[in-house]
């Protein structure tokens, strides 16, 4: 699948330099973040409440297409910016930037994504860590690595293994702390439950 990069305001410390995109959607401020990686939007989406000056008028130079919005709106500059993506479910999508902001926003951005149809092809780039959206994942990953799985929804027949603490068939709360601060063992995880939407940080 081809790869979109959506880049929302705050502050930005992935390294997105082994991804090619297909498309690039600038969200405000977070057009930043993309010209700091030599990279240029496809689009700039947004109320434009804070995006600087400079890169303003930048975008005006390079004639990127801009979408603005109101700021008094129904939807968050990132859920737009979500709804311009060409064939979402079939695309992997990334998203960088949100790092150090409000916490209303950080959990803006979560609860948006997991109510997306296409959440599962969703990765979070935030700082040295990625946060993927899913209903289970099979990794090869490295050992004795940290992770945690948070339940955005209940999650019914919770299973992992391959992990210092492995669950089977468990019934897990959405917002349970059970399966936080949790650690690889061997080279390979695998986490499924039945039913349910869960976020994975490593």
């Amino acid at each position: 699948m081809k790869n979109v990069l959506i880049s929302i305001g705050g502050n930005c410390n992935s390294n997105i330099s082994n991804l090619n995109f297909e498309q690039i959607i600038a969200v405000d401020s977070g057009i930043k973040h993309i010209y700091n990686h030599s990279l240029e939007p496809s689009i700039l989406v947004g109320d434009l409440d804070s995006i600087s000056k400079e890169d303003y008028q930048k975008v005006i130079e390079t004639n990127i297409n801009i979408e603005s919005y109101q700021e008094n709106k129904d939807h968050t500059d990132f859920e737009l910016s979500l709804n311009k993506i060409e064939n979402p479910h079939s695309k992997n999508i990334f998203i960088i930037g949100g790092e150090g902001g409000d916490i209303d926003h950080m959990l803006s951005v979560f609860f948006t994504i997991s109510n997306k149809e296409f959440y599962q092809n969703i990765t979070w780039l935030y700082d040295k860590q990625s946060i993927l959206f899913k209903n289970n994942i099979s990794l090869q990953i490295d050992t004795n690595m940290n992770f945690s799985l948070i339940p955005l929804t209940d999650l019914k027949s919770l299973n992992i293994k391959g992990a210092k603490w492995e669950l089977e068939n468990e019934d897990v709360e959405s917002g349970h702390s059970l399966t936080l601060r949790n650690q690889t063992e061997g080279d390979s995880l695998i986490i499924s439950c039945e039913e349910g939407k869960f976020a994975f940080i490593y």
